[in-house]
């Protein structure tokens, strides 16, 4: 859904011939190179595992070479390319200053190598070097928050958006491709096997991702001044002064709506709970980790944090 929305947002504003993708390896060259059935109407080229970055840089350079300056060229990746194995490349390059764009598929895990652990999956998370057994209740260490990461380097427009919120994912692609510099959207996507989910879940799950602070959306454009606040853009966040989002419940009293929320309903997490559906430690931990990004994010957005009693 990602990409076939991007490209078709790209097509649409700059022409088909005006855009390239260069793809790191990964579930997304899988499924997107398999002849005949390649669903592409761009130039397309695919890259090593770890060097979409790098490779990407000696297309900009040759391209701005013999005068294709207005030429966009985007990478596309998963967290196991642009988190771990290639993020050397990915942050060389987001340093350079060059007009790159970068699409992140973040599963949470290595999706086309069997679901084995990344620094973007979520603590307490069931995934291979990190399986959950007696000695070991699922991933112990924090999730890696690259969007973060990548707004510390100068002028480098970030996005971190769901596609079950087209206008915020398009608005995303856009900003993106105008901007003067290199750009990062990251955007959740589901691994219905590697997640522990139906096959038609994704848009659920996106979107209750979002309402968990699971997965915060958030802009990070560099263009609207010099202070944070300036910034950072949350809006599309549901509750966005309050720590957790509330919900009516079946009685019609208010409660929040938190990480575990989420975790219960994917296999990935089925082990963190106990047949009375209490959460483990470990998940608790993971819940706070997903409480203090966000309230890291509403501190650089300059949003006071305040209690709304209904």
């Amino acid at each position: 859904t990602a990409l076939r929305m991007m490209a078709s947002v790209l097509g649409y504003d700059h022409g088909a011939e005006n855009v390239a993708i260069v793809n790191s390896t990964g579930c997304s060259t899988v499924y997107g190179s398999t002849y005949p059935y390649n669903p592409w109407n761009l130039p397309w080229t695919n890259s090593l595992f770890e060097n979409g970055p790098t490779d990407a840089m000696g297309v900009r350079i040759r391209w701005d070479q013999i005068g294709w300056q207005e030429k966009k060229l985007w990478v596309i990746g998963g967290d196991g390319a642009m988190y771990d194995i290639g993020f050397g490349a990915l942050s060389r390059m987001l340093s350079s200053g060059m007009n790159i764009k970068v699409l992140v598929l973040d599963t949470q895990a290595y999706s086309n190598t069997g679901g084995q652990t990344s620094t973007a999956s979520y603590m307490g998370q069931d995934a291979k070097f990190f399986n959950h057994g007696s000695a070991v209740s699922g991933k112990q260490e924090f999730r890696k928050e690259l969007g973060a990461i990548a707004a510390m380097h100068p002028n480098v427009y970030v996005a971190q958006t769901v596609t079950s919120l087209p206008n915020h994912f398009y608005r995303a692609i856009r900003e993106a491709n105008a901007h003067p510099g290199p750009a990062v959207v990251s955007v959740y996507t589901t691994c219905q096997p590697e997640h522990g989910v139906a096959d038609n879940a994704a848009y659920a799950q996106a979107k209750l991702a979002l309402k968990t602070r699971a997965w915060p959306i958030f802009i990070h454009d560099p263009s609207k001044g010099p202070r944070y606040q300036d910034r950072w853009d949350l809006r599309g966040n549901p509750s966005m002064k309050r720590d957790w989002h509330r919900v009516k419940d079946e009685n019609g009293e208010w409660e929040d709506v938190k990480f575990r929320d989420f975790a219960v309903t994917e296999g990935r997490f089925r082990k963190q709970f106990d047949k009375e559906g209490t959460p483990s430690e470990i998940l608790l931990r993971s819940e706070d980790d997903r409480l203090a990004f966000w309230n890291r994010l509403q501190d650089m957005a300059g949003i006071d944090r305040v209690i709304v009693e209904e």
